[in-house]
């Protein structure tokens, strides 16, 4: 399960919202906060540690800047395809991501409490039936991101890795 289930992180937007959203728009986001998620923005390959491809993917900022949609095609067997919506709320001066596919039989996922550490943009899983986990994106200094998920099962006393992928941006 823990493989599908990164890969659910990374695609419910295209049919939460349907169709193409524009692209991050030149002006500044209404509130700061919201450009928190604009690294993530653009066309990228995802790959597994030994190199294969795991996806495509593609982030589109929202209207407001203060939202963003992923696409993400899997490319290896037992990858499926994935739509998120990862949102920032005003409010709670945090951010949510919800991801979902319609194979196999329909997956959800759902991340909360979304906010950057550093060059690490941190969320805390807000649906598992056993421990607790976090998801992230870390920014490297070459460009590409790291997307990490970590999984304990002893209130976060100890830690196992869950999945790992390298992102990097395609030209």
């Amino acid at each position: 399960m823990g493989f599908t289930r990164c890969l659910a992180c990374a695609s419910v937007a295209a049919t939460l919202c349907g169709g193409s959203i524009a692209s991050a728009q030149s002006s500044a986001p209404a509130d700061a906060a919201c450009a928190d998620a604009h690294f993530l923005i653009g066309e990228w390959e995802v790959k597994t540690g030994d190199g294969r491809l795991a996806a495509e993917v593609v982030f589109e900022a929202g209207a407001d800047d203060c939202y963003v949609m992923e696409t993400w095609e899997g490319r290896l067997d037992g990858i499926p395809d994935w739509y998120a919506l990862v949102t920032y709320s005003g409010e709670t001066k945090n951010w949510g991501y919800l991801a979902a596919s319609s194979n196999p039989g329909g997956l959800r996922l759902r991340y909360e409490d979304g906010t950057m550490h550093g060059e690490e943009f941190r969320f805390s899983t807000a649906e598992l039936a056993n421990g607790q986990g976090r998801f992230s994106y870390f920014k490297l200094p070459d460009g590409r991101l790291r997307e990490l998920s970590v999984l304990s099962s002893d209130d976060g006393k100890t830690w196992e890795t869950e999945y790992e992928f390298f992102w990097q941006r395609k030209n």
